[in-house]
């Protein structure tokens, strides 16, 4: 029976932990998700713990035309340690986005964000879930 012995190279080590690394530090991409009249796009600074800005665009699904925006706030909640981050007014950007500043993430992990789209007639929900880097 033969035993084989299989040695780990150093410069594979090396590459790993680069990769490993460099996984850690990407930060994601826009997310964009439907609700019953909108396209949300959510757009974070950064996904790491702290207070960070966020830019939501918020697009008419084609067909439907509701009544004017009101308001545009975000709620970031950790559902899994019943923890919630205050809730953020966004404020409107003359191109027709929301910037809302200063979205608090307290620890790392798996955050839903909830964006409350408000109408005089109406209140929809966005929601995104978004990993936290420490």
């Amino acid at each position: 029976m033969f035993h084989r012995t299989v040695r780990f190279r150093p410069l594979g080590a090396l590459l790993l932990l680069i990769l490993l690394l460099l996984s850690g530090c990407a930060t994601d991409g826009p997310s964009t998700v439907q609700t019953l009249s909108y396209n949300v796009t959510l757009t974070l600074e950064e996904r790491r713990m702290g207070e960070h800005p966020a830019i939501v665009t918020i697009e008419r699904r084609e067909g439907v035309q509701p009544g004017p925006i009101e308001s545009v706030s975000i709620v970031p909640m950790m559902r899994q340690h019943g923890m919630a981050s205050p809730e953020v007014i966004a404020q409107p950007l003359p191109d027709g986005r929301y910037r809302a500043d200063g979205l608090l993430f307290s620890m790392d992990g798996d955050w839903q964000i909830e964006v409350y789209i408000d109408r005089s007639d109406a209140r929809e929900i966005a929601t995104f879930q978004v990993r936290v880097w420490p």
